[in-house]
């Protein structure tokens, strides 16, 4: 056997264990770790007849591992080294090591709280922190304290925050190997090079790749984004100079069992290997000596405003970037390309999932559990509040949470099919409608990779499932192997749903439109409408928009359901639907379907147009003008109505004006009754429905007396405030009231004649004397002369200026030389001439 660092501290482990149920392991890529801890322990007095449970994040790293470890007791995997991921297993009675993926032990817990035959539970690259390896910590850690103080707990990890982990568990031993086992020299991006883009990359990865092929010897393994960056970089790769001697490996989740073994075992020829960061952890490939790191990944987040799951490109996180690096000296020293600056900043920790995908499984397996809230529980991080409500009103308006957001029996059958939420709501309806095999099916082909080989502008569903249905897997454009793994999802999603209900034969012919009826039950959310006829832009349920392209089998089917969309604020792109008849929807939906009266201002005629109007969650079916208006809630429809048009459609005379704006005026400068117009659409229950009785009429409308339900809102004595800070009007020497307009909050005014405010020395002033009116003198026709906030200045160096050019034009008026003792009048000379000799 190897001797490996991880062998220098297994010992220090153990003994630590045995006096210990919780423990942290640190230990650096390559160390050994993962295959040989835990079958150190397999002596140890504490495992007995138990067995040790040990989770890592993805089916292919346990596959291997198991493997690996069977491998070095010289066995065959099965025997004392088992595994157990989504539909493969390979265990027996005599297994003391099961290897599973995180959602398995957390069926197994919900099972058995007790876990009763487990001895220990490892958690194997705890870095990864996917959403179920939170949870089955969360739920083994509640177990261990209430109900199993023996149960041992393994935290291990490269790149492990032992200090937030600490701060989780209390004061547990942390064990660190240390030191690798050969070392990688990093090799970043020239400084003169450009970091690439999207289209850039693929040349660099080319030129890169040839260059280590040359300079190294060894396999060399690729971390790329993703498939599609797998298959591009495989056609350049192919296309080059590259020796016949060469094996040409990809790597990733959905490739064939045959495929990754290719990829991961030990070759008499030399390999490229183009993986996902499917071999970032666990997996030890022989052989390999040069790691090339694009430093991309993508990574599944849930977008809350559209409900839909989307994969983002992101550049990895430091600790992710040491996890590849660490790929090349597992065995002997090597080299990493990262195609990136050595400058550039990365973030340490990618963020947990947790933090960034749909909740729905999760919230529904703490219902299940007993918990209502997520601080019950031991969680590194939790959820931002809002969302998990959000996520318990879906789950409740999917009938698996009750009122009380309690798991109802529906929850439970739904969580034993081990689907999402969406999808078991999906094969429980169908299977009260006789279509549980379809629906089966559908799951299965929507959880996988598409069937076709090339689905350029060919989003129907539909062909698909009809090739899937009927067996058909021999056309070329066919991925057989994708086909046939569907196939056996299918069958084991079947398999479960027989064991926990009552399941008809299934069909033999095919009910097409039915498959689309199935589609909507898993999605109501994406029903598709097509906005104009001969147009590619659809209205989804959700309120959303998407697009199809113009040239796709679906382009102009006006009604579609939406199984997968390229995820966007606007108009997200379609990329797998179903076409569905109104006939349908309206036939198994009705529950869904609402009719709603809705009231228009048609300005020109002068009325009302009424319509009666069905819709699909918030996608309008059809409209037609209403039959019968005698039983209308006029209230409801012209209050609708008022905060659609805005409160321009009700009669705002000059009292009502100027009432609102002495209210905003005293408001904005001390707390007073808000006027403005987002607060009184606001309160139009308050202020205005209790005037809407018997209104039925545009004319009614415009009648109503807006002052009249202002004032009505302002109690005496706020009244007498308001009139005492922001009076209506000011009295001027010449005995008139002039109303003082409050329009500009920070300059109230009034506007006068010159005439009337003769000996007027200082400025009338509002709110308890600190605002000084601004005052805008008028000719006696009443049009602008002169702006001012000092009359006495103005008196005293202005007004003989004014005199001379307007007193020859208005000679009926009185003028005086000396402002400060004249008359104040607002009668014409003749008139005061009149008053005198009298």
């Amino acid at each position: 056997m190897i001797n490996l660092p991880i062998h220098e501290v297994l010992e220090e482990l153990k003994s630590s264990l045995r006096t210990n149920a919780t423990l942290i392991l640190q230990a650096p890529p390559g160390a050994g770790k993962s295959t040989a801890v835990p079958i150190s322990f397999l002596q140890e007095a504490w495992l007995g007849e138990k067995i040790i449970i040990m989770l890592e994040p993805r089916r292919v790293a346990a596959r291997m591992v198991s493997t690996q470890m069977a491998r070095l007791l010289g066995e065959e995997v099965g025997q004392s080294v088992g595994y157990q991921v989504k539909m493969d297993s390979c265990y027996t009675k005599k297994t003391k090591i099961l290897v599973v993926t995180e959602a398995i032990l957390v069926r197994k817990l919900q099972a058995n709280q007790t876990l009763d035959n487990v001895a220990m539970i490892i958690f194997d690259e705890f870095h990864e922190r996917s959403i179920h390896t939170d949870l089955s910590l969360a739920l083994s850690l509640q177990v261990q304290e209430l109900l199993r103080e023996d149960l041992k707990i393994l935290i291990m990890s490269a790149t492990l925050n032992a200090e937030e982990i600490s701060s989780l568990l209390g004061s547990v031993p942390v064990i660190t190997s240390k030191g690798k086992m050969f070392d990688v020299e990093n090799i970043y991006l020239d400084i003169k090079t450009k970091q690439p883009d999207t289209r850039s990359l693929s040349t660099l990865l080319l030129n890169t790749t040839l260059k280590a092929i040359k300079e190294n010897d060894g396999d060399i393994l690729i971390f790329l984004a993703g498939v599609k960056e797998i298959k591009t970089l495989q056609n350049l790769l192919s296309s080059s100079s590259l020796s016949q001697d060469i094996l040409l490996l990809p790597l990733y989740s959905s490739l064939p069992k045959n495929e990754q073994d290719k990829a991961i075992l030990k070759s008499s020829k030399r390999k490229i290997i183009l993986s996902t960061n499917i071999a970032q952890t666990s997996l030890t490939i022989e052989g390999v000596k040069v790691v090339i790191d694009s430093g991309l990944e993508k990574q599944s987040r849930y977008n809350y405003a559209n409900a839909m799951d989307h994969l983002e490109l992101a550049f990895i996180s430091k600790d992710a970037a040491v996890q590849r690096a660490g790929r090349a000296g597992r065995l002997s020293s090597g080299k990493c390309y990262r195609l990136w600056h050595e400058s550039k900043v990365l973030q340490q920790s990618t963020k947990p999932e947790i933090l960034r995908a749909d909740l729905s499984s999760l919230v529904l397996d703490l219902s299940l559990w007993g918990v209502d809230e997520f601080d019950e529980l031991k969680f590194l991080d939790i959820p931002n509040t809002n969302i998990i409500q959000n996520t318990k009103e879906v789950l409740k308006e999917l009938a698996m949470l009750d009122d009380s957001f309690k798991i109802t029996q529906f929850g439970r059958d739904a969580l034993s099919l081990g689907l999402h939420p969406r999808f078991s709501y999906m094969i429980l309806k169908a299977n009260d409608l006789g279509f549980a095999y379809e629906a089966c099916l559908l799951a299965s082909l929507l959880g996988e990779k598409d069937i076709f080989k090339n689905s350029t502008r060919d989003s129907d569903l539909l062909s698909r499932f009809i090739h899937l249905f009927e067996k058909d897997f021999d056309s070329v454009y066919i991925n057989r192997y994708k086909a046939k793994e569907v196939i056996t999802g299918a069958d084991f999603f079947y398999k479960k749903l027989k064991n926990i209900k009552q399941v008809a034969k299934k069909n033999t012919s095919l009910n097409q439109e039915m498959v689309s009826v199935l589609l909507l039950f898993a999605y109501p959310d994406r029903l598709a409408r097509l906005r104009v006829k001969n147009d590619n832009k659809y209205v989804l349920s959700n309120a959303k928009g998407a697009i199809i392209h113009e040239e796709d089998t679906l382009f102009n089917e006006e009604y579609l359901v939406v199984a997968n969309l390229n995820a966007h604020d606007r108009d997200s792109f379609i990329n797998m639907a179903l076409s569905i008849s109104l006939q349908a929807i309206e036939e198994h939906f009705s529950a869904f379907i609402v009719t709603k009266e809705s009231i228009t201002y048609n300005k020109e005629a002068k009325k009302f147009d009424i319509r009666e109007s069905s819709y699909f969650l918030q996608l309008l079916l059809h409209s037609k003008p209403s039959q019968s208006t005698s039983k209308l809630n006029f209230k409801v429809l012209l209050l609708a109505l008022v905060k659609k048009e805005g409160l321009e459609i009700l009669t705002w005379d000059k009292k009502a004006t100027r009432l609102k704006n002495r209210v905003n005026f005293l408001n904005h400068h001390r707390e007073f009754v808000d006027f403005n117009d987002k607060t009184l659409l606001k309160t139009l229950d308050t202020w205005l429905e209790p005037f809407l009785s018997g209104i039925t009429t545009i004319k009614a409308l415009e009648a109503l007396d807006v002052h009249a339900m202002l004032l009505s809102l302002l109690p005496w004595d706020i009244q007498q405030l308001l009139d005492t800070m922001a009076p209506s009007s000011v009295k001027v020497p010449s005995g008139s009231n002039i109303h003082i307009d409050y329009s500009d909050y920070e300059k109230p005014s009034m506007s006068v004649k010159i005439q009337e405010v003769f000996g007027l020395h200082e400025m009338p002033r509002v709110l308890n004397g600190t605002i000084a009116l601004q005052v805008h003198l008028l000719t006696p026709a009443m049009t602008p002369m002169q702006i001012t906030y000092d009359l006495k200045s103005f008196w005293e160096n202005s007004y003989s200026e004014v005199r001379k050019e307007v007193r020859g034009k208005y000679k009926r008026h009185y003028w005086p030389e000396d402002p400060f003792q004249a008359i104040a009048t607002s009668k014409t000379k003749k008139h005061m001439m009149k008053i005198t000799t009298e």
